[in-house]
């Protein structure tokens, strides 16, 4: 067969590329044969490789054995050898698209010999006369372009392909290849995105109704041709029944079979909720990534083509307790939001993250947006953490807290209505949150130190500004980077820059990239033992005690913003460091309360972590360490420190009486750095 093949193939081409030995007769008999003869110059040796597939790439929990969905411009689901797919599927396709397969060199030469016929009657290309190899190497090797050139290579190269691969890995990559309609690439996922069904599910009907589509996917699709369908579907029955693949009871019956009515969506398959949108921006835009491209077009490509495995840092179990804290745990609901993220401090790695709001609606995570909201008293956190860094400060100093307060240098800003008055140490202005207390410590350390360590602490911004109410955070933070701040005191002063993505496994199954940074040392461990033991106060008697989880020794800090638009609560164990975010995320304008961050956010906290920690052992707290032992004395607002006091033991604080609602500074717009002009967030 392959012998007499390859003659009249020979010949055929002979035909066809010179198909001139008529001459001029030939020509005004038939007008399209010089058209088409004159328009061959062939001269390829072998056949190409074929052109990968773009197949999704797979997105898992952190257990690496529960999917959370798919990246992909196509929805494609490969099949790997024949025997995934059942025989009766085989045979429906077979028989409507090329009967001589199982015998045939790659083409089929009555069929060749016909189209060819027809072109040169029409002068065009017109009827391809394409087995399933031919189609092969037309959407694997060759362009789509139909002319005379191509066609001859195509013929060519099915024969080359023919030898080069089995008739199993032809049929394989075919079944891989063919589109059916609807969005969907290769049988496995024509059977899925159709009939819901895996292929070993499907009917003699289902398949044979798939079988038909292929040739004309569009026109002959169920959802949207269903009469057509019905009569394409009926030519492969008959056709099997030719072939005697099935007898005509069963063709009876298959012809019966009730057409699917869901239509499956076509559109690209790209970050359906904010957890995959964040892991898509991650890959394409974190140059950490490096190795799925050098430009974030090649790293589009990759992740949405290159059918990868990528597995996040997101615990299933974490998010869905996420997701109950801040939906149930919400003190009121409205146009009110809960936004958390929690990071594992050992690692950076985050493992549970809630946008806070409809992202299918507005497309946007709260959690890790560019703009972030006004963080309030949770900032004083980078404050202390800047002064203890100074081996002249100490927890045991004292400080004058009383209000208004201005600082000279710092002409034209003023922070009023103060709760609370008189001077307190440091212990005390942390877990009461007084405000005009680290205003003059910030001053006093200097506020270029405070901006500096900020950054260290994973604040990535660049608009932080050394105004007066620096401390008091009216500069806007997202939900990640206060819940990295709180990470790097937890795990003893190291930063890890936090990450979604832990390991990426390509098609091949090589790993392409796994998360191992060790991090970076900003704070030394003894100052970051002390911060702990300092903000363990806030929630054990400050402004945190709603954060309190039973059996658990929590340290953290409250916050609260512009007539409380905003309310934070921060906090962590060493095993886990935690930040939520409450308020009306539409608007940082004054409107109705979201509370005070210890009264708001603080429960949604509590709730979470409890439910988080529950199975954990409770880790206490280091040693207070010789950072906390260092002898304390008075802060001098413009510098330095005034005449050393006897240090402060085992100190009791007092919260400062609420005299009245502060009022508060005006939120700095995303683009425009704030002006000088500010009043005071509140003390909580």
């Amino acid at each position: 067969m392959r012998t007499l093949s390859r003659t009249l193939i020979t010949f055929l081409l002979a035909v066809v590329i010179g198909g001139i030995a008529v001459g001029a007769c030939l020509a005004a008999l038939i007008p399209g044969t010089v058209e088409i003869a004159t328009a061959h110059h062939y001269t390829a040796t072998q056949v190409g490789e074929l052109k990968a597939l773009a197949e999704p790439s797979t997105i898992y929990w952190s257990d690496g054995s529960t999917s959370m969905g798919t990246f992909g411009l196509e929805s494609r689901d490969p099949i790997r050898t024949l025997n995934e797919v059942p025989k009766l599927v085989v045979n429906a396709v077979i028989a409507t698209e090329d009967r001589s397969f199982w015998t045939n060199d790659g083409i089929d030469v009555g069929a060749v010999f016909r189209a060819f016929l027809t072109n040169v009657t029409s002068g065009k290309i017109q009827q391809g006369g394409s087995t399933i190899t031919q189609q092969l190497v037309k959407n694997r090797i060759l362009t789509p372009k139909r002319d005379v050139n191509r066609k001859i290579k195509e013929i060519e190269d099915a024969l080359r392909l023919n030898e080069k691969f089995s008739k199993e890995k032809i049929l394989v990559e075919y079944l891989n290849t063919v589109y059916f309609g609807s969005g969907s690439y290769g049988i496995k996922a024509a059977a899925s995105r159709f009939f819901g069904k895996s292929l070993d599910q499907l009917t003699i009907g289902e398949a044979a109704l798939l079988g038909g589509v292929i040739s004309n996917p569009t026109a002959d699709n169920p959802f949207d041709a269903p009469d057509v369908a019905i009569r394409r579907r009926a030519d492969v029955l008959r056709g099997e029944v030719e072939e005697k693949y099935i007898t005509q009871a069963e063709s009876d019956a298959a012809n019966n079979e009730p057409l699917p009515t869901v239509k499956p969506p076509a559109t690209a398959i790209v970050g359906r909720d904010f957890l995959q949108s964040e892991v898509l921006q991650d890959l394409l835009a974190d140059p950490r990534y490096s190795q799925l491209g050098a430009t974030e077009k090649e790293r589009t490509d990759k992740v949405l083509k290159g059918g990868l495995k990528i597995y996040t840092t997101f615990d299933q179990n974490l998010q869905n307790m996420a997701v109950d804290a801040t939906t149930n745990a919400k003190p009121f609901g409205g146009d009110f939001a809960s936004s958390l993220v929690s990071i594992d401090p050992s690692t950076g790695a985050v493992k549970a993250m809630v946008s806070g709001q409809d992202f299918a609606v507005d497309q946007t995570n709260i959690a890790t947006s560019q703009y972030g909201r006004q963080t309030g008293s949770t900032f004083k956190v980078i404050t202390l953490a800047a002064a203890l860094s100074d081996p002249t400060y100490s927890p045991n100093d004292t400080v004058d807290g009383s209000s208004p307060c201005s600082v000279p240098g710092f002409d034209g800003f003023s922070v009023n209505d103060e709760p609370g008055s008189g001077t307190y140490s440091l212990w005390d202005a942390t877990s009461g949150s007084v405000n005009c207390a680290f205003v003059r410590i910030a001053t006093s350390v200097g506020e270029d130190k405070v901006i500096a360590m900020a950054h260290k602490m994973g604040i990535a911004k660049q608009n932080l500004k050394p105004y007066l109410t620096l401390t008091l955070g009216v500069f806007e933070q997202n939900t990640e980077t206060m819940a990295n701040v709180m990470a790097t005191i937890a795990s003893g002063g190291v930063h890890h820059t936090p990450y979604v993505v832990q390991k990426i496994v390509g098609a091949d199954g090589k790993v392409v990239f796994d998360e191992s940074s060790p991090g970076d040392r900003v704070l030394d461990a003894d100052v970051a033992a002390c911060e702990q033991n300092v903000l363990r106060g806030v929630v054990d008697h400050g402004t945190g005690t709603n954060a309190n989880v039973a059996g658990h020794t929590i340290f953290g800090k409250t916050g609260t913003t512009d007539a409380r638009n905003d309310a934070w609560f921060i906090g962590a164990t060493p095993q886990l460091a935690t930040a939520v975010w409450f308020g009306d995320w539409r608007t940082t304008q004054s409107g109705t309360p979201a509370g005070f961050g210890g009264d708001s956010a603080a429960p949604v906290f509590r709730q979470f972590m409890s439910q988080a920690l529950a199975d954990q052992p409770n880790v206490p707290l280091p040693d207070a360490g010789p950072v906390c032992a260092r002898p304390g004395s008075n802060v001098n607002p413009l510098g330095g420190h005034d005449a050393a006091l006897p240090p402060v033991a085992n100190p009791t604080p007092q919260l400062p009486t609420v005299q009245q609602q502060p009022t508060t500074p005006a939120s700095p717009s995303p683009t425009t750095p704030p002006i000088p002009t500010f009043n005071v967030p509140s003390v909580r």
